[in-house]
């Protein structure tokens, strides 16, 4: 029933030699990649007006509030360039690491391995913020239209973090093909309300207000800092780009061509988008709402309250619930894809790198949900609440990747290396600004978990690499010894009674070791029972035939393993634990709350064999027909 129903929800399992079919092409790497970093366009605008709003004042008139907001197009355009400044970084980092990896990967070999794992620790950071963040901002664009998600948030973000692991789990193509309309009806949808606003203001041109250079010098209370600080704000905007060099090998051949082609096509569409929904705000002076996100405020304004700009203001609500909500796919594609490569470096474990029945990264994928889903809880899915977290995480990882870009520049000055070598330092310099301002002023609000959680996750790193590395040492065999035994050896067999299970054990031994002992506890309640128990296992016995000695044991304390442990102990003192074999006899119940009626002895012995005495143990089933 359970493959049945995995079947159902998961899809048929797919052959290896299927994996290039499994992979993508750029129409559906922007749905799967992209809607991450599209859907920060949401929210961007927003955190530099939440900035921008304690310098306007209750009252203040329509030209001052867009003089103040003129500054938040000023911080546009300095964003969408270093957009294109963070496409010429991570287009190298794609062309030199084709297997994913991103910062992380450009950090461990240019920088060293502190910058490396920082990275990764950032961008792990990052990438369950992305989910949590995404579907928490997604249901808080729907709440203002529809009551019942504003009544049940927490429910609605952990329904949906449910739905899109599952859409994951069923595979990287089948994925992307079901977000493609999503992705493109969410960048239709800004690209009309761009259209509506300037028919709006061509109709309209009273309604429009411009902010001018004089009146944005007297706007009281701006200083440099809080212009950095809402420029940092304006830059989770650029959240999710480094997904695409991330997960360079889910794209068919050429992986690298068509992965850059995706990233170029990103940037361009990001800075267009960004660019329509803060210059509608500013040109309609709409103002940071905490209630109201800004693109439905918009909405509002360029279609008007008619039924059919009703329908367009809710078209449009959905569309970007809808690119919010699958963003959280982007981590789902970059965050397992980058454990596997931490995992094949010996970072992570083994396990990260096993692909599933669909050929992607199921314990990755489900790993990467229960920690999100603990992060919404504990946050109570508020957006403004994991922001912090998540803009100090993203652009420490912008950080690091142009300075290993920097720093591979400079190494290896290839030709016409200059001036991308300044670009590179410039996207550096406002990356590293930009993440610094973030510690700074969202330090109490969340940001020094982040500065916490990095070097402990660097710390664990290091242990799992050691631990890796101390286990390929300790098991490295030295082939300058001859192949020869170790001397005498003894198996044992220990039975509670003579049985179909212990029988079926005891020929296992015998056909396959020598050096035979059975060994029995008795542990009844009085002397008596005791001897009765005792004689009839040996009757028992010697019924048999088998020929193996058997070992009675009393237990006055009635400890069946307790006993077991000191006779093995025993044999210890006179054969090396190599020499010693403990061949343990199991059934097998076909019902699961049958095993709840069953003393847990051979499994108790097996663990304490296996972990504390180093023994050789062999299990040997005996399955119940009913």
């Amino acid at each position: 029933m359970v493959a049945t129903l995995k079947r159902l929800l998961v899809g048929r399992p797919l052959k290896t030699r299927e994996s290039q079919q499994a992979r993508i092409g750029v129409l559906q790497g922007m749905a799967l990649l992209t809607p991450d970093a599209l859907s920060s366009v949401a929210y961007a605008t927003d955190q530099m007006e939440s900035v921008l709003a304690v310098l306007i004042a209750a009252g203040a008139s329509q030209q001052y509030v867009s003089n103040v907001l003129g500054f938040s197009m000023l911080g546009t355009g300095l964003i969408i360039i270093l957009a294109f400044l963070l496409y010429l970084a991570y287009r190298n980092i794609i062309r030199h690491y084709p297997l994913g990896g991103g910062a992380y990967a450009i950090g461990l070999n240019d920088l060293g391995r502190y910058w490396g794992l920082s990275a990764a620790a950032t961008l792990i950071i990052g990438y369950t913020l992305t989910v949590a963040v995404s579907i928490a901002a997604g249901v808080d664009a729907i709440g203002p239209e529809i009551p019942w998600v504003s009544q049940h948030k927490l429910l609605c973000n952990i329904l949906l973090t449910l739905f899109i692991m599952l859409l994951n789990l069923r595979g990287v193509g089948e994925s992307a093909t079901v977000l493609v309309p999503f992705t493109y009806a969410f960048i239709a949808c800004i690209a009309l309300v761009g259209g509506a606003a300037v028919v709006e203001a061509i109709r309209h041109p009273a309604s429009v207000t411009l902010p001018t250079t004089a009146g944005m010098h007297a706007v009281t209370g701006m200083s440099l800092f809080l212009f950095l600080r809402m420029f940092a704000s304006g830059c989770s905007a650029l959240t999710g780009v480094e997904a695409v060099s991330n997960s360079v090998p889910v794209f068919r051949n050429p992986s690298t061509k068509r992965a850059t082609l995706t990233l170029l096509s990103l940037i361009v569409t990001l800075s267009i988008l960004f660019l329509i929904v803060s210059g509608v705000a500013t040109l309609h002076g709409l103002q940071y709402n905490p209630n109201v996100p800004l693109i439905n405020q918009e909405a509002h304004v360029v279609f008007g309250e008619s039924p059919a700009g009703k329908v367009m203001t809710i078209v449009v609500s959905l569309a970007t619930m809808c690119i919010l909500v699958i963003a959280a796919n982007t981590a789902f594609a970059g965050c397992p894809a980058l454990w596997s490569s931490m995992a094949r470096d010996g970072f992570m474990p083994r396990w990260m790198q096993h692909k599933g029945d669909r050929l992607v990264y199921s314990n990755g994928i489900v790993f990467l949900t229960i920690i999100s889903l603990a992060l919404t809880i504990v946050f109570k899915a508020r957006v403004e609440r994991l922001i912090p977290l998540y803009a100090v995480s993203v652009f420490y990882t912008f950080s690091v990747s142009q300075l290993g870009m920097l720093v591979r520049q400079v190494r290896y000055r290839q030709k016409n290396w200059l001036w991308p070598t300044i670009g590179t330092g410039f996207g550096f310099i406002m990356t590293a600004a930009a993440c610094l301002v973030f510690c700074i002023t969202r330090f109490l609000d969340g940001a020094w978990l982040v500065l916490v959680c990095v070097p402990l996750l660097v710390m664990m790193f290091s242990k799992i690499k050691a631990h890796y590395d101390q286990v390929k040492c300790e098991l490295r065999y030295d082939f300058s010894q001859p192949f020869t035994s170790k001397g005498d050896s003894i198996t044992i067999v220990p039975i509670a009674s003579v049985n179909k299970a212990s029988v079926q054990a005891l020929r296992y031994a015998v056909d396959n070791f020598k050096h035979v002992i059975a060994v029995t506890v008795i542990a009844n309640d009085s002397e008596e029972e005791m001897r009765r128990a005792t004689e009839k296992i040996q009757a028992d016995w010697d019924r048999l035939q088998s020929g193996v000695p058997l070992v009675v044991i009393h237990s006055q304390y009635r400890n069946v393993a307790k006993r077991l442990q000191r006779f093995v102990e025993f044999e210890l003192h006179k054969y090396n634990p190599d020499n010693i074999t403990v061949v343990i006899p199991q059934f097998i119940t076909n019902r699961w709350w049958h095993k709840l009626l069953h003393n847990k002895t051979g499994g108790l012995l097996m663990a304490w064999l296996v972990l504390g005495k180093s023994v050789k143990v062999v299990s040997v089933p005996y399955r119940l027909s009913r």
